[in-house]
């Protein structure tokens, strides 16, 4: 195959000058086809990319030196060929991939909005069956309703409005405020999580609509943004920590049980898990650009507390991965690995090419520098 390949690109090279004149982009194209071509056809598993960069690059520069035309820019092209060639395939799948999630983000909208449609049906049905009953039956069904909504706040989109009106309600009555939005904050956000699968976005979604649209409440009635906003994140908080909880009892579960969960679902949760932190204090960020001044100084206030108290959120979030970690360990998977292992492999592996990349940018940097300085000289030499 190796053997194949560089006959092709020699022959292919030669040719090519053999014509006329050969410039970067001729190179660039020649290997990238032939490389392509390669690894396309090879089996899976049975490429080594390693040995084919090496030979396709000595193979192009000993043709490039032998034709008097190995100069940095036909170089650069014959290195940017190959590894065009060889990502080229993989690029094309990554592409076919990332359409179909595309057309899966649109049908997974579209079944998002009939299940809110048959929800909300479905709860006004109930409510109207109520009406056949009693005086006391009829108020015990339309107390099941009402809890009923309010762990489908989400997907009913009442999130917002329940949040203000309830927080609207907290002010009138003027007593213990920071405490009565801890409690109804907290709720409102586990409620909300509590559908579907835990994940970063839905935490930032969710904590975002509760935290923003209690202050915004208490902004318009003139009182208690101070109090509203400490108990609307406190509650968010506390409502993010007992999702997190129950993820890792199902996790804990499934593991004692030996359960079969997707190990791709499993993956992901543990990367969410790992992010939860980091995406509660994002959601505060934006946030805090969106608020008056008192709300704004409570937020940070808020995000310097997370990140100075060793935050019992993150334990929390880690101490769960580490529940997918080890389900995952003991099903024999390769990539059992937290984010933080992850990273640790890829400094390792790059702490080298680090220091070159940025000693080259350094380099770009003084150059695009100097030029700016010999271009003001001329522009003042002529004026």
């Amino acid at each position: 195959m190796l053997e194949t390949m560089k006959k092709e690109i020699s022959e292919d090279i030669k040719k090519a000058y053999s014509v006329g004149k050969v410039d970067a982009q001729q190179i660039k194209t020649t290997v990238e086809n032939v490389v392509y071509k390669v690894v396309k056809s090879a089996k899976h598993g049975a490429v080594d990319i390693n040995e084919i960069a090496k030979e396709a690059v000595t193979t192009v520069v000993a043709e490039l030196e032998s034709a008097n035309s190995a100069t940095k820019e036909h170089i650069e092209a014959a290195v940017n060929g190959t590894i065009d060639g060889i990502s080229k395939n993989l690029k094309d799948s990554v592409n076919k991939v990332d359409m179909e999630l595309l057309k899966t983000k649109y049908r997974l909208q579209e079944q998002e909005e009939n299940l809110a449609t048959h929800l909300k049906d479905g709860l006004n049905g109930a409510k109207e069956a109520a009406s056949n009953f009693s005086d006391e039956i009829k108020t015990d069904l339309e107390e099941a309703v009402t809890d009923t909504k309010l762990k489908s706040v989400e997907i009913l989109g009442l999130l917002q409005a329940t949040i203000s009106q309830s927080v609207k309600s907290v002010i009138d009555e003027g007593t213990d405020v920071e405490a009565k939005i801890v409690h109804i904050t907290k709720e409102a956000t586990e409620n909300a999580l509590s559908t579907g699968r835990l994940s970063a976005k839905k935490v930032k979604e969710v904590s975002e609509v509760v935290i923003l649209g209690a202050i915004e409440t208490a902004q318009e009635a003139g009182k208690d943004v101070k109090e509203v906003t400490k108990g609307a994140i406190e509650g968010a908080k506390q409502g993010v920590a007992e999702s997190v909880k129950k993820t890792k009892s199902k996790l804990l579960k499934a593991k004692n049980e030996a359960v079969d969960f997707v190990e791709e679902d499993i993956k992901q949760t543990i990367e969410d898990l790992e992010a939860i932190e980091d995406a509660f204090i994002e959601t505060l960020r934006n946030i805090a650009d969106r608020v008056g001044d008192i709300a704004e100084t409570v937020i940070e206030s808020s995000i310097k507390e997370i990140k100075e108290d060793a935050s019992q959120l993150r334990e929390i979030a880690l101490d769960a991965a580490e529940v997918a970690i080890d389900y995952l360990k003991e099903k024999g998977s390769q990539v059992a690995y937290s984010a933080k292992e992850k990273a640790l492999e890829v400094a390792e592996i790059t702490k080298d090419e680090i220091v070159v990349l940025s000693e080259k940018m350094v380099k770009i940097g003084k150059g695009a520098f100097s030029g700016m300085i010999d271009g003001a000289k001329k522009a003042l030499d002529k004026k």
